[in-house]
C-alpha cells in the first residue's frame, strides 16, 4: 500500500499532474529542501516546486531506485533525478544558469506518511555533485581576470610604504577579486540574466 503511494506520488510528477498529488498529502503537510533551508505547506507548496525544478528542466523526471523503511512511519526514497538544465535553476542563495546539459542527480527524499497521507517531506542532495554538474565556469574571463589581480598585485608590491598608493590599489583589486570570483563559481550570482 505505502509503496503504490510513494510510486503514485512520483508518477503525479513525472505525468505533470501536480494537482493529483493533492489526495496525496495532508493539507497541511511540511515540505522542506535542504541543503537550502526551503519550506512550504501542502498541495500549493509541491506546485510551486514541480513547477519551479521544470522551469529549469523542462524534461525532468524522477524514478525511484529504492525506498527504505526508518521508522513505521518514515520511508527513505532513493531517486534518480534526470533533465536537460534549459532554464535557471534557482534554488535558495544558490542559483544555476542554463547549460543545456543534461543532469543526472541523486536525490533523497524523507516521506513521513500517516493514514496513507504523506504529512512531511524532506529532499536533500550532494551539493557538490550540483556544482560540478550544472556551473559553468568562464574559463577565458577567469584567466583574464586573474591577469589583471596579478598586474595589480605587482603594483601593491611596488607601493610598499605608500599609504595613499597601497589604498588606490586595494580599491581598483576588490573589484577584480569579485569580478574572478564571479566567473569561477558563477551559481553564486543572483543577476537574473542567462
Amino acid at each position: 500500500m505505502i509503496d503504490a503511494l510513494i510510486r503514485r506520488y512520483y508518477a503525479c510528477f513525472n505525468e505533470r499532474r501536480f494537482r493529483d498529488a493533492a489526495s496525496l498529502f495532508e493539507n497541511d503537510a511540511l515540505l522542506e529542501h535542504i541543503p537550502f533551508g526551503q519550506q512550504s505547506r501542502g498541495i500549493d507548496g509541491y506546485v510551486r516546486f514541480a513547477t519551479a525544478w521544470l522551469a529549469a528542466f523542462p524534461d525532468g523526471t524522477f524514478a525511484v531506485d529504492r525506498v527504505e523503511r526508518r521508522t513505521e512511519m518514515m520511508f527513505e526514497v532513493h531517486l534518480l533525478a534526470t533533465g536537460t538544465h534549459l532554464g535557471i535553476f534557482d534554488i535558495g542563495i544558490y542559483q544555476f544558469k542554463p547549460t543545456s546539459r543534461k543532469a543526472t542527480l541523486r536525490l533523497r527524499e524523507l516521506l513521513s506518511i500517516r493514514d496513507e497521507k504523506i504529512y512531511t517531506s524532506t529532499l536533500s542532495f550532494d551539493l557538490n555533485d550540483l556544482i560540478s554538474q550544472l556551473s559553468t565556469v568562464d574559463y577565458s574571463e577567469l584567466t583574464a581576470r586573474l591577469e589583471r589581480v596579478r598586474r595589480l598585485h605587482d603594483e601593491l608590491l611596488r607601493a610598499e610604504g605608500d599609504a595613499a598608493r597601497e589604498r588606490d590599489v586595494a580599491d581598483r583589486l576588490g573589484p577584480e577579486l569579485d569580478a574572478a570570483r564571479r566567473a569561477l563559481r558563477p551559481h553564486y550570482n543572483r543577476e537574473r540574466s542567462p
